[in-house]
């Protein structure tokens, strides 16, 4: 089973937008967090982002290297 890493493509589940993790930090003291460059940018609301850092869960891998 594969895994998001940096390098992972994915997808946000809220919206369905699709980019590249570029980093993974932290949310806070329970979650990770992914550093997603978008394909092209996403509209959020009346937001448009090229990047977008958000929870771990809210991701959905697409594509990505099994390290296994």
């Amino acid at each position: 089973m594969s895994r998001i890493t940096v390098g992972s493509l994915v997808k946000h589940r809220s919206n369905g937008a699709v980019g590249l993790v570029i980093k993974h930090t932290m949310w806070d003291s329970d979650w990770g967090a992914f550093h997603v460059k978008f394909n092209k940018p996403a509209v959020f609301g009346i937001a448009t982002c090229e990047f977008l850092v958000d929870r771990a869960d809210r991701w959905e891998l697409v594509s990505g290297c099994d390290n296994q």
